[in-house]
């Protein structure tokens, strides 16, 4: 009787372990996860299938995992009433094709500004509330707790609640404490619901003004990570001062930039939101310099997984920008803010050049892949562990029974 007691406890102690959150409990497992997000645009059907087939084919080779963005307002258009539509199509989406791992991002601030919010939240703060208080964290954390069971039913391993603040703490700098109570907030409430979700903002790079305030507060350090240096060009001014713009990076500088966000990091697990390489519209690079290309994007490709390997103790996920190229009409929606504030043309065109044409494929009827695509398809192969056989229900009641015989040994009293 005293030894099943015994077994019993050691049972119920083990059962009753939970996991660190900054372990990535909910990924399941150790591995490094590539995935790569479609273009945001609205295409033909006929590209939209062929864009389909290639993610198909990337998922058949190991790729499980994928990123969304979720802006708070669209969550909740009006006080207390949520789309919850608008939360569960792409994550159900993404379930069809076999994608069971997935990252959610409630975009509070998106790339610097406040956009995101629902208009009432948006007049609060006009009207000098300040983010942590509780008229504002209240309602977020109402929507956490209708949103996050849905999440996790779908397989969300982690959950942000910020992409890039970094603009924001620059254009008010005031706020930073506020906010970070708002964070501290949200992550609080998030691992009530559920303790093993791992919690988080998105930052911009290793120099996001928000780093100071934000990563000791977050679980995993989460990064947008591009393969680019600045560069001034004299013909390219505000003002009569020249204007930096950005050229394609070496395969050779991949190491060094996971390295530079592995010191960021502090200690923490890693995870790339988004990396991306241009190849120039119709992959003729104008802005982006002369190392820019389809052999240079497949090369970053290879260095990327490369370095990856070398440092696999660091990092988890990463998701490539893009799948699928955007077009000159679809980045609209980045050049003209940028434009209306004023900044000069050669600037715009050149940032419009870094995030539109980055796909693994072009955005035809058929998709056409560049040889980034299959570089990538390699890697996701080389990052895919092999499945273990399983046992047989036979060999498993043989195992149980060997463990079982093994600790009524070792907890028998012995004169």
């Amino acid at each position: 009787m005293i030894r099943i007691v015994a077994i019993l406890g050691l049972l119920i102690f083990a059962a009753d372990t939970r996991s660190d959150p900054a372990t990535l409990p909910l990924l399941g497992d150790s591995n490094i996860h590539l995935s790569a997000q479609e273009a945001y645009e609205g295409f033909p059907d006929d590209v939209l299938q062929a864009v389909a087939a290639k993610h198909a084919e990337l998922v058949d080779a190991g790729m499980d995992t994928a990123r969304h963005l979720f802006d708070w307002g669209t969550l909740e258009p009006s006080p207390g009433v949520y789309d919850l539509d608008s939360l569960l199509k792409p994550l159900d989406q993404r379930l069809a094709t076999g994608i069971n791992r997935q990252f959610c991002n409630i975009t509070v601030i998106d790339s610097g500004g406040p956009e995101a919010l629902p208009p009432y939240i948006n007049d609060l703060l006009d009207a000098g509330v300040a983010w942590d208080d509780p008229q504002i964290v209240g309602p977020f954390l109402n929507l956490l707790d209708a949103v996050v069971p849905l999440m996790l039913d779908r397989g969300t391993y982690m959950l942000g609640v910020a992409n890039e603040p970094g603009g924001y703490f620059e254009d008010q700098p005031a706020d930073a404490a506020s906010f970070a109570g708002f964070v501290s907030s949200a992550i609080e409430r998030i691992h009530t619901i559920e303790p093993n979700l791992a919690a988080t903002v998105v930052f911009a790079g290793t120099t996001d003004p928000a780093i100071q305030d934000l990563m000791p507060l977050v679980d995993i350090a989460v990064f947008n990570a591009y393969a680019y240096s600045p560069i001034t060009v004299p013909d390219c001014q505000v003002e009569g001062f020249p204007v930096e713009v950005f050229h394609s990076s070496l395969p050779d500088t991949i190491g060094s930039l996971l390295d530079d966000l592995i010191a960021t990091a502090d200690g923490k697990l890693i995870c790339i939101q988004e990396f991306g390489q241009s190849t120039g519209w119709n992959d003729t690079p104008v802005t982006l310099g002369p190392n820019a290309g389809l052999t240079n994007q497949a090369a970053i490709i290879d260095a990327l997984a490369d370095a990856l390997d070398a440092r696999r103790q660091h990092f988890r996920t990463v998701s490539i920008w893009t799948l699928n190229d955007h077009t000159v009409p679809g980045m609209q929606y980045l050049a003209d803010p940028l434009l209306a504030a004023g900044l000069p043309p050669c600037y715009v065109d050149n940032i419009v050049e870094i995030f539109g044409p980055t796909g693994l494929v072009r955005s035809d009827s058929t998709a056409t892949p560049k040889p980034a695509f299959d570089a990538f398809k390699s890697a996701v192969t080389r990052f895919t562990p092999t499945p273990v056989p399983a046992c047989s229900p036979a060999t498993l009641g043989i195992m149980t029974l060997a463990m079982s015989l093994v600790a009524m040994r070792l907890l028998t009293p012995r004169d």
